[in-house]
């Protein structure tokens, strides 16, 4: 991957991470929208939306089959380097990742932690990563344990239902934080960028990545 392909901006994500990136963040409103009503009745009015609970629930599964299929065959087909190291590192915890994390309120507030250099994933992101991780996996056996239900055992079945439901929650609950950092907050929200056209100032990349951008700037200059 280029270090740079313009003075003062670095290419953060190919255009294969971006797919994966927005497929999961689009399936996973539509699983929720369409997942609340069946959730609760209260939530009812907002499937009239997709034309009624029966709707809601084709819609729900037809998605559900999306989240799980698309994004995992981006593990598989194509240029799945960046999918894979991406993986590699969320399980690969280092001392500044620690720190980063133990900083983070600061930042989530408003302010500048005080960290070290960062990997092309900072502590903050790959605990979000690991809730998106896990939260995906439970979301998505419990779902298939409800969808096939007759095929299971009915303790499994019975166990699935607050599984999935906890899932949802702890996911929605990330995706706020996710949303805020992406969005609003104003030292993080130059990331966003990364996930729209690829490219991150190299002024963000120094500041909040510095230790993945000094390497793959070396790698550019044959160091």
């Amino acid at each position: 991957m280029p270090a740079q392909q313009h003075p003062d901006k670095v290419l953060r994500f190919t255009k294969g991470e971006r797919i994966s990136h927005w497929v999961h963040a689009i399936s996973f409103f539509l699983l929720l929208f369409t997942g609340l009503g069946i959730l609760s009745p209260l939530f009812l009015p907002v499937e009239n939306i997709f034309g009624g609970i029966q709707v809601a629930r084709i819609i729900h599964r037809i998605v559900s089959v999306i989240f799980m299929g698309v994004v995992g065959a981006m593990f598989f087909i194509g240029d799945t380097r960046y999918h894979w190291e991406w993986l590699k590192s969320v399980f690969t915890w280092t001392k500044a990742d620690v720190q980063h994390v133990l900083a983070f309120p600061k930042e989530f507030f408003g302010g500048h932690g005080n960290y070290p250099p960062q990997d092309k994933y900072n502590g903050g992101e790959k605990i979000n990563s690991l809730i998106t991780i896990l939260g995906s996996v439970f979301i998505s056996l419990s779902g298939i344990i409800m969808w096939f239900a007759p095929s299971f055992p009915p303790a499994l079945v019975r166990w699935a239902y607050p599984v999935h439901d906890l899932s949802m929650f702890m996911m929605a609950t990330a995706l706020l934080g996710h949303i805020y950092l992406a969005l609003l907050h104003p030292d993080s929200r130059a990331s966003l960028s990364g996930m729209l056209n690829g490219f991150v100032s190299t002024k963000f990349a120094r500041s909040h990545h510095a230790l993945w951008y000094d390497r793959i700037n070396n790698r550019q200059k044959g160091m």
